[in-house]
């Protein structure tokens, strides 16, 4: 799909699998996902909204259609409820994290820069995506309080 979509049917099925536009090779990564011969590991780069209700609206107006939603959209909207949340993804194994460490120096480029251990504690290889999340409490109308500010991929992680 190239976009969100409502999945009413969510309960009624054992799992959900979206390739968004995958291209010419799809058939191969849909059978290599089916067949276990590699870990799904992506993420939802949406929010598939819990129902309509969730959505933003389409513009009744015919001449032009106003932004008015600005940055609150998915994830940064508090009033729409997920399905499956922004940056969700899920895969054949599971992930510990440790507590995140501040870090000083050390090529650090940004105004604060962290570190935190991802254990695979599951019984097959997989990756995990670690997001970080801030809030902004203070954040005036216009700005939504949370948002992603980073996201990294670990590399394949051997289960423990």
């Amino acid at each position: 799909t190239p976009g969100a979509v409502l999945t009413p049917w969510r309960d009624n099925v054992s799992a959900v699998l979206n390739l968004f536009l995958a291209g010419e090779e799809t058939g191969t990564a849909w059978s290599r996902v089916v067949f276990g011969d590699i870990a799904p590991s992506g993420r939802l780069p949406i929010m598939f909204p819990a129902s309509e209700a969730d959505t933003i609206r389409p513009s009744v107006f015919t001449d032009a259609v106003p932004y008015k939603e600005g940055l609150f959209t998915s994830y940064r909207n508090p009033s729409f409820r997920a399905a499956y949340p922004f940056g969700h993804g899920l895969t054949y194994t599971s992930f510990s994290y440790g507590e995140p460490q501040v870090i000083l120096g050390q090529g650090c480029r940004g105004r604060k820069c962290f570190s935190v251990n991802i254990t695979n504690v599951g019984v097959f290889s997989g990756t995990e995506v670690v997001q970080v999340y801030l809030e902004f409490p203070s954040a005036g109308s216009d700005t939504p309080k949370l948002q992603l500010r980073a996201f990294q991929r670990t590399g394949l992680l051997q289960p423990r």
